[in-house]
């Protein structure tokens, strides 16, 4: 388990001076990561989150107390849980087989929960396979699917259709395959060699002939099963003139066979046969290593199809009925089917696919004044807007109405900015970086170099035979094992790390890219804040009485706006949960019930009691037009974002926000983490975001965004990230996705690949060190098959143990240690 990080006075204070180290506190009882210092009622109750304290008493109390022991007592970072997008539920109702996409799913303590919910929700069959992050269900009618997947996304899962890509065995298990055959290889080829080392000759006839064909067939198969990747990956690269990692690889494979062949077809015997099947065993480890680290943190996400996966509800009319008939068809159409004139239905919490119109509401007597949308997605903007009937709604708003409303497009989706914003993604893959080529081609260039002079220098000396066997055994020691495996296992346990810290590493080259990083950007809504209301002062709740309580927090869940569920989710923490009541809503005013003959009401100050001094208040829960409890909201800052931000400028990053918000808020919160007011940046549409980093050295920027509007800024900086996993489209745009409620992971990332880098130089030194004696010794004419055949593995043995050493399990990242350089840093 990672050490907790270093927590200052600045999360408490919100003030923007130098922080004060303070004394450690205790960790989170679901995830173990450090408790925020703040007074929230989760904090009290031992959890760093809102999400973290329902998923550990949804675990407790349904019984699921062995997912902890399954885990080592520790669970998965949570963060805010929200309700995602359920229309594909309406598309696979009815079937009896769903195979699903399972998004955060880890380990055997995973399984046995998702396993155990599954059963108590009817009857059948589920199959799971966290390497793929996939579950294939086999349900009957009975089934109850919308229970099911409300109890899986509880925990923190997030559940929907899988994907069509990548259908079947991903990559990496065929690389397992070839992997452990030519580990097998490896183990039988030495126990062949093993017998000559140890006296066994050619005296010896039968047997020892019988063995050296043996030891010289296991090395042609592990050519054939493992030097074949390298072969044709290295053949791919130089085709396209690119010298990259496999050709120094692929170079050692055929050298060093051919010199094995040579000696077996000269003399009979298979000198460096099994050293040579140890070399691709490892090399092939290495290999196998690398693509399952990516293909690990990419199955974690749900999958993102862009523009495909958006649904809408369209309503279509039967031909010949006017315009009051009744009988509407509300199909589940995909948003690019939407037409301009096309009349959608939205519910509550349903995106807006494209510019529309808002229409009369339905039915009789229903409020027709307007309705409300949150477009904190688009411009940041944490206040719902009112659109009132006849008003635009812009593309990419989500309704956060009560009732059903229908919208007129006023637009296809093809001229959408939903779709626009949704076209540009980011590589996820790719070479590493580009200084593994400068090496690749001067380990090329050497090898050649020192095995010819040995070739020259022997055939001078003695003769042809004897100059083949020197070059040989130079081909073969030359061992390019710490770029080949130990540096994967680098890069591996690097990940491994920050998975442990909640970050999840998406593109191959961003440890590479973000060593070039001096500036973060971040966004507002979302990101350095929650992006959800909180209550400022909760003691006005505990003037109310059980039952006004209860009705609260029935109008509180009844609602979607954020300031109801600000109340919703302080009530959830008391343990308060109200009932089902018939509920009405007023749009941009608030909700209402009537008891008794008395009205209920919670909403804006004026309409919920009217005439009632609510002195800084901007919630009122009102009994019969008199006031009862007078709250205030605010955007809930992330815990340690005041914190963060200066160590970030303490490491000598330039901190920035960019936001679609208005600029006056921008510039209160800049004021209260810490960023100087020349740098918060407000009133920012997606296409300026995008502006201000490509004409501010894009090449050295980290973007650090949660909505739509954060997209292209993402893919314009050289590294992106992401909070927002509850929606996967601008997850899939990013080099990375974070699932804690601070912002901890992302200075962890930085200072993690600045250690990766010294890690990586220091095996590449200590590679130059042994080839350098292993070389000498062979161009001498001293390197034997045996001593080969120790040399190699020891030389790998050696660089794993130091990588593990510096970068394993119960290391952590080492901020102390991440200064940027004056020399990169940014041109003001």
């Amino acid at each position: 388990m990672s050490a907790a990080p270093e927590r200052h006075e600045s999360e408490i204070t919100g003030s923007g001076a130098r922080p004060l180290p303070l004394p450690e506190k205790a960790t989170c009882r679901h995830c173990a990561l450090p408790l925020p210092l703040e007074s929230s009622p989760w904090v009290r109750d031992g959890f760093c989150c809102p999400g973290c304290k329902t998923v550990h008493g949804v675990l407790r109390s349904g019984g699921l107390d062995a997912y902890y022991r399954l885990r080592g007592g520790v669970g998965v970072p949570v963060g805010e849980l929200g309700r995602s997008e359920r229309a594909w539920v309406e598309e696979v109702r009815g079937k009896s087989h769903l195979d699903l996409d399972v998004q955060g799913i880890h380990c055997a303590g995973c399984v046995w929960v998702l396993e155990e919910l599954f059963q108590r929700h009817g009857r059948g069959n589920i199959e799971l396979d966290p390497t793929l992050g996939r579950a294939a269900m086999l349900v009957t009618e009975d089934f109850d699917l919308d229970g099911f997947v409300d109890d899986v996304e509880a925990l923190g899962y997030r559940l929907g259709p899988a994907s069509d890509e990548d259908v079947g065995s991903p990559a990496s298990d065929a690389l397992l395959v070839r992997t452990g055959i030519c580990l097998a290889l490896a183990g039988n080829g030495m126990l062949f060699a093993a017998a000559s080392y140890f006296g066994l000759d050619v005296s010896d006839g039968a047997i020892y002939r019988l063995l050296t064909r043996l030891a010289f067939g296991a090395a042609t198969l592990a050519v054939l099963v493992g030097g074949s990747v390298f072969v044709k990956a290295a053949w791919q690269g130089l085709r396209r003139g690119v010298v990259h990692l496999d050709v120094p690889i692929a170079l050692g494979v055929v050298l060093s066979y051919g010199g094995a062949t040579w000696s077996f077809v000269r003399d009979g015997e298979a000198r460096y046969a099994d050293t040579v099947t140890i070399f691709i065993a490892l090399m092939l480890l290495g290999r196998w290593l690398q693509e399952r680290l990516l293909e690990r943190n990419r199955r974690q996400l749900l999958a993102d199809h862009g523009a495909e996966a958006l649904r809408t509800r369209k309503v279509r009319r039967p031909e010949g009925e006017g315009a009051d008939a009744k009988g509407d068809v509300v199909a589940l159409v995909p948003a690019v089917e939407v037409r301009e004139g096309d009349v959608l239905q939205l519910g509550a919490g349903d995106l807006v696919p494209v510019e529309a119109t808002l229409l009369p509401a339905l039915g009789e007597g229903a409020d027709d004044e307007g309705a409300s949308f949150s477009l904190d997605w688009i411009d940041g903007e944490s206040e719902p807007r009112e659109v009132r009937v006849g008003e635009t709604i812009p593309a990419g708003a989500f309704y956060v109405g009560l009732t059903a409303r229908r919208v007129r497009a006023s637009e296809s989706f093809e001229t959408s900015a939903v779709r626009r914003l949704l076209q540009k993604t980011r590589a996820v893959s790719g070479d590493p970086g580009h200084w593994w080529q400068r090496v690749a081609r001067w380990y090329v260039l050497g090898v050649l170099v020192v095995a010819a002079g040995a070739f020259a220098t022997w055939w001078a000396l003695e003769d042809a035979a004897r100059a083949v066997e020197v070059a040989t055994a130079v081909l073969v020691v030359t061992c390019p094992c710490a770029f080949g495996i130990a540096t994967p296992l680098a890069y591996e346990l690097a990940h491994g790390r920050l998975r442990r810290r909640g970050l999840f590493v998406r593109t191959r080259g961003f440890l590479d890219r973000a060593r070039d990083v001096t500036r973060v950007v971040f966004d507002k809504t979302g990101t350095l804040t929650t992006g959800r209301l909180r209550l400022v002062d909760e003691a006005p709740l505990d003037a109310l009485t059980p039952d006004e309580l209860g009705v609260l927090a029935s109008l509180a869940a009844a609602s979607m706006h954020p300031k109801s569920q600000a109340v919703a989710r302080a009530l959830e923490a008391r343990a308060i949960i109200g009932s089902a009541l018939d509920v009405c809503e007023v749009a941009g005013r608030g909700v209402s019930v009537s008891l008794l003959g008395v009205e209920h009401r919670l909403g804006a100050p004026s309409w919920a009691a009217e005439g009632a001094r609510v002195d800084g208040a901007d919630l009122v829960y009102a009994i019969g037009g008199r006031a009862r409890a007078a709250l205030r909201t605010e955007e809930r800052l992330r815990p340690d974002a005041a914190a963060e931000l200066a160590a970030l400028a303490d490491a000598g990053y330039e901190t920035w926000i960019l936001s679609g918000d208005d600029p006056r808020r921008v510039a209160a919160l800049a004021a209260e983490v810490g960023v100087p007011a020349e740098r918060a940046l407000g009133g920012r549409d997606p296409d300026a975001k995008a502006a201000f980093v490509a004409a501010h050295d894009p090449d050295h920027t980290l973007m650090i965004g949660d909505g739509l509007n954060d997209s292209l800024a993402a893919t314009t900086a050289l590294c992106a990230g992401t909070p927002a996993i509850d929606r996967p489209f601008l997850a899939s745009r990013s080099d990375f996705y974070f699932t804690t409620p601070g912002l901890g992971p992302i200075l962890d990332a930085l200072a993690t690949a600045a250690e990766l880098g010294r890690t990586v130089r220091a095996l590449l030194a200590f590679a130059v060190a042994y080839n350098v004696v292993a070389v000498t010794i062979a161009w001498l004419g001293f390197m034997q098959p045996w001593l080969a055949a120790i040399l190699m593995p020891a030389s790998s043995i050696a660089s794993l143990a130091y990588a593990l050493m510096v970068l394993g399990p119960r290391t952590t990242a080492r901020r102390a240690l991440l200064r940027r350089s004056p020399a990169l840093a940014p041109a003001r």
